[in-house]
């Protein structure tokens, strides 16, 4: 569009209407008239400008040429004569300098970034310029660009006038820093101004900055929530997680409330077999999950899990390098590390400021006197809650009006407890004054809802309240004391957290706790009986969303059912939330609550119409503890197996008969002894027989039974149990078809399962499934598709799944740079994706196995890549360490081996050999190794370890060696061929 416009050019070469325009002087003319703008130049200036230190011996006569020059190579009437020189007449968008400006600034706030961000560069640099510039370089050469372009721009002020940047300037370096460092989880955003808090903010960075646990001290209805959220919006940390532990009723909920926002769960569609070696300690797992990138950690409500906390914070900061963490408290955590922020109240005029505009907001156009406001709000101790509950009586009284009443239940209170601080008394005023405003029945349902810790739906209210709660929910929502979030479930109601403790000391006081606690015990169990007859069916995903709804307050049932030993309630509310966490892939929520329900369930005797739901529940916490705990629950087996499998035709049936034969395949080892189940009448059994078969050949190697296992798994199918067991046998399939180097039937399967996982929010399987899809555009060449993917992935899933989408994310990448062509970067980022595994910790199994998966696949992929780039050296002690660790691996006959990870690991060793120029001999054994990989199913997923680079390199030194190895190996399979592969590695130099 400028350049439609532009007559005279003079940032690079001086042209008009696109012709250049002869002469030196003629150019610094223009120039010079050019950066004058509309005042133009004297003759004398002019005279500077075109000769500097030679002047003409007429001045006057020189000029007058160069500007008659000038004339005939523009326009006559482009150069005026002043009063005392000359300046140009062109409007401001002929003239590429002047337009600069403001077409740069037009086109950065349009977002056209590219065209604005030359102009910008030649426009004078005011704030505005600066900011577009800024916004500008980040569209243009990203991020990182524009905060070396801010910090230079902030160094040239310093030191050339002393000061800093414009406040809008700093605000826009703190919105960049934030696009720099993307992983923002659980943060949320204000719908309304937060006042008064900028002091504190500044205070607390400083804080969070030097020291590595900062607590945030006050009493409720301060705004420590909300100030811990804009802590880590403005975090410097790349990384920021907001952990919400005001759900969380156990002292060992804590860890896993923490592990469960950090992404730290397991996936039923990984490996079963490989997932046994995973039983490690979940503080282990989170440490291994912040790793030592630079992180922030946000621990809100911890007051009443204060040691819990504490233990967790103390492990966390001495195993993690760089990780900060920030907690709020109305008590500190007592440990070393940590310091204290004592949250002040809000000063007067920040109070006066919070009230008037929440009260215009609940008003607008409320009259409001200044003096009446500073009196009232001066008498409500500075707490934003209390300011912000009565800012909103002004729907229905004066200011004055609400002082009066404040007066009151200030006198009314103040003859309560002296155990309780003042602060609190100041906001229980507040919050008894909203009560005594109710009716009789919404004083009767506020206190009854107050039992609801996660929030509630209307069916909750109803139960709780018992009644009708709608007219009285409506009322106390108008009353600001109830709270109204729609989110994927449908509308919730939340109470404040003061407020619904006050409710809770209202009810205690009222004598009506028992009775609400059973309301509130019979609902939840008739919620969870519902859940779980239908999750199962056509409305799974409804079903999924509604449970995770209300998780929170289905646990805080569960646990206070297994206090009081209620083992009808505690087999209703496990069998759902087992389920539940099963698809979701939060197995070890499960196994954290295994033991106690054990304790309650395995000698209970309950009605018959429970015994589904029993053996529902013992079989979770038998297959739960059996894969993901060194814990196995032996008296649920026990009960198990002397109850057995019950009705046939069901899912528990089906579940116990296959549970049962795993149990036994775990002890010998033998994946065969699935094969009497596939001849079973009931097509369940049938069903998930094969699809564990599948499971335990692949992890042996026979990936071929293994997705013929899957594929008839996959034609028994009717979907009358819902999507997810197809969705989970697809996502069998894919990967068993990516191990084997088939990326477009992986791809085919992998699109067919997503849509599903995601719709039920198996976040590990989706993580998973965006990998195959991932690898796939890498290996079309669709590099930005591919980066992109990656990007999903990490930020989603962050890359905590041990054999799915976090092996996938840190080779992944590598190999994107790989085939993008940086190869540097590629190699090194395998070398860091290596040590990266080194470093987690694991504890140890028997002969120490539990490294392979993690270590031994991707340390192979890295020799590979690294072979097949010419960069041998740089991975020559990886090699050696493979080299060290795989005979003791193998040397066990009886033992669990993972043998797609062994078969990639001998792959890579056999590489090594024929890269380095071998001799017949050597070249045999190799090539041999490289067979017998190819037996153990080693896996392909990704492209360095293809097998056309291999077959090329054996054909170099024996050429049809490697076909013939393979037409002898022909099937024989990987137990077979384990001994020999232990001889070939142990051969090795």
């Amino acid at each position: 569009m400028i350049a439609d416009v532009i007559r005279l050019r003079v940032l690079d070469e001086v042209t008009w209407d696109g012709a250049p325009v002869p002469g030196e002087r003629t150019h610094a003319l223009l120039r010079g008239l050019v950066e004058a703008g509309r005042r133009g130049l004297s003759d004398a200036a002019l005279v500077d400008e075109v000769w500097m230190d030679e002047p003409p011996a007429n001045p006057a006569k020189a000029l007058h040429v160069v500007v008659s020059r000038a004339r005939a190579a523009t326009a006559v009437d482009a150069i005026e004569r002043t009063a005392r020189g000359y300046r140009l007449t062109l409007a401001v968008e002929e003239v590429d300098a002047w337009a600069a400006r403001p077409e740069g600034l037009r086109l950065a706030a349009a977002g056209e970034y590219a065209a604005a961000l030359p102009l910008l560069e030649r426009a004078q640099p005011d704030d505005e310029v600066v900011a577009a510039l800024l916004r500008s370089v980040a569209g243009v050469h990203g991020v990182p660009a524009a905060l070396d372009r801010y910090e230079a721009y902030r160094t040239e002020l310093a030191d050339r006038l002393g000061v800093d940047p414009a406040p809008e300037l700093r605000a826009l370096h703190v919105e960049l820093l934030a696009r720099d460092r993307p992983v923002r989880a659980g943060l949320l955003y204000e719908a309304s101004r937060l006042i008064g808090r900028e002091d504190d903010a500044a205070a607390l960075e400083a804080m969070i900055r030097s020291s590595r646990v900062t607590s945030i001290v006050g009493p409720g209805g301060l705004g420590k929530t909300r100030l811990a959220h804009l802590m880590g919006r403005l975090a410097e940390q790349p990384v920021v997680h907001f952990v919400e532990l005001a759900g969380v009723t156990s002292p060992e909920g804590v860890a896993v409330e923490v592990g469960d926002v950090l992404g730290v769960r397991e996936s039923v569609a990984g490996r079963l077999m490989s997932a046994a070696a995973r039983r490690t300690d979940l503080v282990s797992r989170i440490v291994d999950q912040i790793g030592t990138a630079p992180a922030l950690l946000i621990l809100d409500n911890c007051e009443h899990l204060v040691e819990a906390v504490a233990d967790l914070v103390s492990v966390l900061v001495q195993r993690t390098p760089s990780l900060r963490v920030l907690t709020t408290s109305r008590a500190p955590l007592g440990i070393a590390a940590e310091r204290v922020y004592q949250l002040p109240q809000l000063g007067l005029d920040d109070a006066v400021e919070l009230f008037a505009e929440r009260a215009t907001a609940a008003r607008p156009g409320v009259r409001l006197d200044d003096e009446e406001v500073r009196s009232l709000v001066a008498r409500l101790d500075g707490l934003p809650l209390a300011v912000e509950l009565a800012a909103a009586k002004v729907r229905v009284m004066s200011v004055a009006e609400i002082e009066r009443r404040i007066d009151d239940r200030f006198a009314l209170l103040r003859g309560g407890s002296r155990d309780a601080p003042a602060r609190h008394q100041t906001l229980l005023a507040v919050i008894d004054w909203s009560w005594n405003l109710l009716h009789d029945e919404e004083r009767v349902a506020l206190r009854r809802l107050s039992i609801f810790r996660d929030g509630f739906a209307l069916d909750g209210a109803d139960a709780v309240v018992d009644g009708d709660a709608l007219t009285a929910l409506a009322n106390l929502v108008d009353q600001s004391l109830v709270t109204v979030v729609e989110g994927a479930s449908g509308l919730r109601y939340r109470l404040l957290e003061t407020v619904r403790e006050f409710g809770q000391m209202r009810l205690a006081e009222s004598g009506d706790e028992p009775a609400t606690r059973d309301r509130l015990r019979g609902w939840a169990v008739g919620f969870a009986r519902d859940v779980e007859r239908r999750l199962f069916g056509p409305e799974q995903v409804d079903m999924m969303t509604a449970a995770r709804a209300e998780e929170g307050n289905l646990v805080d049932v569960l646990r206070a059912a297994l206090r009081d030993q209620d083992a009808p309630a505690v087999v209703a509310l496990m069998a759902c939330l087992s389920d539940f966490w099963t698809i979701e892939g939060s197995h070890l929520k499960v196994v954290n609550l295994a033991g106690d329900v054990d304790d309650v369930v395995s000698s209970a005797e309950v009605e018959e119409e429970l015994m589904p739901l029993l053996r529902t529940t013992l079989a979770a916490i038998t297959f739960n503890s059996m894969i993901f705990s060194e814990s196995p629950t032996e008296r649920a087996q026990a009960r198990l197996d002397e109850l057995g499998p019950g009705a046939p035709g069901t899912r528990a049936s089906a579940q116990i008969k296959v549970l049962q034969r795993a149990r036994l395949m775990e002890n010998d080892g033998d994946a065969d002894r699935f094969e009497e189940l596939v001849e079973d009448p009931d097509p369940r059994v049938r069903q998930l027989a094969l699809q564990w078969a599948s499971q335990f050949y692949e992890n042996q190697g026979d990936l071929a039974r293994a997705q013929l296992a899957a594929l008839q798994s996959l034609d028994i199918l009717d979907d009358r149990d819902g999507p997810w067991t197809r969705a989970l046998v697809r996502s069998q399939l894919s990967g068993l078809l990516q191990q084997g180097g088939d990326i477009d039937g992986a791809l085919e399967y992998a699109e067919g399962a997503l849509p599903t996982m995601e719709a039920l929010g198996a976040l590990e399987d989706v993580a998973q499934l965006k990998a195959v899809l991932a690898v796939a555009a890498m290996e079309d060449g669709r590099v930005e598709d591919a980066g992109r993917i990656f990007d999903e992935i990490a930020a989603a899933d962050s890359g905590v799944g041990v054999f799915g989408a976090s092996i996938i994310v840190l080779c992944g990448r590598p190999e994107l740079d790989l085939v993008a062509g940086r190869i540097e970067d590629g190699l090194r980022g395998y070398r860091h994706a290596v040590s990266t595994l080194e470093q987690r910790s694991f504890p140890a199994f028997g002969d120490g196995i539990t490294v392979a998966p993690w270590v031994l696949f991707p340390t192979a992929a890295a020799v590979s890549a690294h072979l097949r780039h010419g960069a041998a050296d740089e991975v020559a002690g990886l090699r050696r360490e493979l080299r060290a660790r795989t005979p003791h691996i193998l040397e066990n006959r009886h033992g669990f081996l993972d043998y797609p990870v062994a078969g990639s690991v001998l792959f890579a060793l056999a590489e090594w050999e024929l890269v380095h120029d071998p001799d017949d001999e050597t070249a045999r054994r190799a090539i041999r190794m490289i067979a017998i990989a190819d037996r153990f199913g080693y896996n392909r997923q990704l492209p360095s370890l293809s097998w056309d680079w291999a077959q090329e390199l054996a054909d170099t030194h024996l050429p049809g060696a490697l076909t013939a190895a393979r037409a002898e190996l022909d099937g024989r399979n990987g137990p077979e061929l384990r001994q020999e592969a232990h001889g070939l590695v142990t051969e090795l130099e």
